[in-house]
């Protein structure tokens, strides 16, 4: 197995063991005369950490067209170009995530020149895409993160957790656009 698919895989065992599934009570019936009503679930004070995941950043009503498979590899004349990533249909973002404390697990995608050793700016991303042939996921997966403690070169390979105050912003490099930027107080090495 090549180290990229490799990656791949352990991105999809990280994004399953990530993901939480939350079972609904079941509604109550409505009393005679009366309309039902649906209840919403209470939004989270922006202060109180959430555990998230990709499906997460889209709006509502784009999440049940998600798919967290990784694009496969294209290799065209230049090594270039080929479907967008993960396939979504909009890039549209989630609002209630502005000024959020997440944590989202993901892949480093570093961005600049690391200093002392150290990479302090990077894209997280839902899944390793080390070579040039798989193209970046689209903006809403995407996260452009500064961490003051930073990650040593040698660890980028690895999948991580990063905590932090989310914001919705687009921040654009050579290496793709995002829809979101965070702050990391804690950046942890995901453990399968």
């Amino acid at each position: 197995m090549s180290r990229s698919s490799s990656f791949a895989c352990a991105l999809a065992c990280a994004l399953l063991c990530a993901s939480t599934v939350v079972a609904a009570a079941p509604p109550t019936a409505p009393k005679k005369g009366a309309a039902p009503s649906v209840k919403t679930p209470p939004a989270r004070p922006k202060n109180e950490l959430q555990d998230i995941d990709w499906r997460d950043l889209l709006p509502e009503a784009d999440r049940k067209k998600y798919n967290p498979n990784a694009p496969a590899p294209v290799h065209g004349p230049l090594g270039e170009g080929g479907p967008p990533a993960v396939q979504v249909v909009t890039n549209a973002v989630n609002q209630d995530l502005d000024q959020a404390l997440v944590k989202l697990p993901g892949f480093i995608v570093p961005i600049g020149e690391p200093k002392n050793g150290v990479v302090r700016d990077f894209y997280l991303v839902p899944y390793i895409g080390e070579d040039i042939h798989v193209p970046p996921p689209p903006s809403n997966q995407m996260v452009y993160v500064r961490s003051t403690t930073g990650i040593a070169t040698e660890a980028v390979h690895e999948a991580y957790w990063v905590t932090g105050k989310m914001r919705v912003e687009t921040r654009t490099t050579p290496l793709g656009t995002s829809a979101y930027s965070l702050v990391a107080n804690k950046v942890e090495q995901y453990q399968y």
